[in-house]
């Protein structure tokens, strides 16, 4: 009875906003400027994956080495489409993210975008079952779909889903099956900035089977790219993430730095210099890797586990977007599952609805309150470890008493 005093205002407020955050994201491409001229019509991101499918299918695969050709073909392919020029759109996913997009290439444009969020949130669904079953499955499928970020990913055509999916399911499946959390793992390297910390996971976890079963699918994955595709798209890709040229570095900063939700956006902006600003997303990865190794080196429940991993992977990642926050949500769904299964505290609730709801206020160079993105991963971290101790720190004092 208790829990339902924070419960029915907690699902209250998440129904509101979240169905809010649908009919923002759903309506905003009917004028001019309101999510940013990066999104002018629906689709605009899975137009990036849809058109590198069809270059290489077309014969054209030196086209996503260079981003401003690039560009400009998604603009002349696209043009039906758009409302105006797409700003720099530039490919930059590890080349065995082309084996997954060739076959959404054979498709029509928009059978093929709805179709790769279908089959997205769909694998997201299937790794929260891996943790709930029956009615609280299709509640936190519900919440899940429901979500803020969610409605940005549909919206955009991104893949936060499939990226949730695999960090969630194959952490969730480690301890249990880890060939297949291995290979869920291993392909979540293509989207290198949200594996860092799993790695830490299973090494604190000492979890070899699951770790060498990841390495083992991330190299085949890299292998079956360069026997299709050569190895000048790995090249491309290594030059533009550590030594691009200065007119990739500019573009990149005005279109997708600046209007990050991560540390290294919110210190750019708070005025640092890029080396300051690095030194910082430095400094948070290394907090969250810390928070990671303790919470899969003791017995922290499961829930709490992957919670942690999420909040981290975000916190740790240098580049982070309103959709990718479906991590966030996530942890959010689990928390508070947790939170109803040993106790629900108005903090728990107060957490789970932040972390909720957090695209809404974001990115921080259009809306202030997006600084404190940061500070809730890390209090989120922070909260998790700190009650994990209690229930230790209870069982120790009792000891004592009886002694």
């Amino acid at each position: 009875m208790a829990q339902s005093r924070f419960l029915v205002p907690l699902a209250s407020v998440a129904l509101a906003f979240g169905l809010y955050g649908w009919a923002v994201f759903a309506f905003a491409f009917r004028h001019d400027g309101v999510i940013g001229p990066r999104y002018n019509v629906p689709g605009t991101d899975f137009m990036v994956y849809y058109g590198a499918a069809r270059a290489v299918l077309e014969g054209h695969l030196p086209l996503l080495f260079d981003g401003d050709r690039f560009t400009q073909y998604l603009n002349l392919r696209f043009a039906p489409f758009l409302r105006g020029e797409l700003p720099f759109h530039p490919w930059v996913y590890p080349p065995h993210f082309l084996l997954l997009l060739l076959p959404f290439g054979l498709l029509p444009f928009a059978a093929a975008c709805a179709l790769f969020l279908a089959l997205s949130f769909l694998a997201l669904v299937a790794a929260l079952g891996t943790i709930y079953r029956g009615r609280r499955l299709a509640l936190a499928s519900a919440a899940l779909l429901l979500a803020p970020a969610a409605s940005i990913t549909a919206v955009t055509g991104q893949n936060a889903g499939l990226t949730a999916a695999l960090i969630l399911g194959g952490a969730s499946l480690a301890a249990s099956r880890p060939m297949l959390a291995g290979a869920l793992l291993g392909a979540l390297t293509y989207k290198p900035q949200f594996f860092l910390m799993v790695p830490v996971a299973l090494v604190a976890a000492r979890n070899w089977r699951a770790l060498a079963a990841t390495c083992v699918a991330a190299l085949v994955l890299a292998a079956a790219s360069i026997a299709a595709f050569g190895f000048a798209p790995w090249q491309a890709f290594a030059r533009d993430i550590l030594a691009p040229d200065a007119s990739f570095r500019a573009e990149w900063r005005q279109w997708s730095v600046l209007f990050g939700d991560d540390v290294l956006a919110s210190a750019v902006l708070l005025g640092a210099s890029d080396a300051v600003a690095k030194a910082a997303q430095a400094a948070a990865a290394l907090v969250a890797a810390a928070a990671v190794f303790v919470a899969w080196r003791g017995a922290l429940r499961r829930e709490l586990q992957l919670a942690v991993l999420l909040a981290a992977a975000c916190l740790a990642a240098p580049h982070l977007q309103g959709y990718d926050m479906m991590l966030l949500a996530a942890a959010a769904v689990l928390l508070l599952g947790d939170a109803l299964e040993h106790g629900l505290r108005s903090g728990d609730a107060a957490l789970a609805l932040a972390l909720f709801l957090l695209p809404l206020f974001n990115p921080p160079r259009t809306t202030p309150a997006g600084f404190a993105t940061p500070v809730i991963e890390l209090l989120t971290l922070a909260v998790i470890l700190w009650r994990s101790r209690a229930p230790a720190a209870a069982q120790i004092s009792a000891t004592q008493d009886r002694a």
